[in-house]
């Protein structure tokens, strides 16, 4: 057996050194399925690429409505409601604004953020990598932050 193994090993050292081209069907075939494959990854990739360019969008639109408004009220509620039914490839988004809350509360705001005080908002959402048929292997959440001052005074 031993001078069996010696030869198959040289067979294979010739194939490997030899600079002959050889193509066949199912290299082929394999070939054009790993390329289709990464297509649609990269397809994928650059869909969340937009998600995130819109969820950038959204929080800045969000900024600049809290800082006119003084605070968080239902303005700001519905604006976000309509602007994350425009996003497509994200799913669950949320929002969450940090910052000091002025107390009480002036009537018609949720919370008020007096003149000068910085506040945060971040925006997330659940984006998916799946391939062409949509397989939702990989979870990727996308976050979004911006931040802002209050350019509204409360007596």
């Amino acid at each position: 057996m031993i001078g069996g193994d010696i030869i198959i090993f040289v067979r294979i050292r010739k194939i490997l050194k030899s600079e002959r081209g050889a193509s066949d069907y199912f290299g082929s075939v394999v070939f054009i399925f790993i390329a289709v494959l990464m297509l649609a990854f990269i397809i994928d990739v650059f869909a969340i690429i937009s998600t995130k360019q819109e969820l950038d969008h959204c929080v800045d639109q969000m900024v600049k409505q809290i800082q006119l408004s003084g605070g968080v009220n239902g303005e700001t509620e519905s604006l976000f409601q309509f602007l994350s039914s425009e996003i497509e490839g994200a799913e669950n988004i949320t929002y969450s604004i940090n910052g000091s809350f002025r107390s009480p509360t002036p009537s018609g705001m949720t919370s008020a953020i007096q003149l000068g005080d910085p506040f945060y908002v971040t925006i997330t959402g659940q984006a998916q990598l799946g391939g062409f048929w949509n397989f939702n292997l990989i979870r990727i959440t996308v976050l979004a932050r911006g931040a802002g001052v209050s350019e509204n005074y409360w007596k």
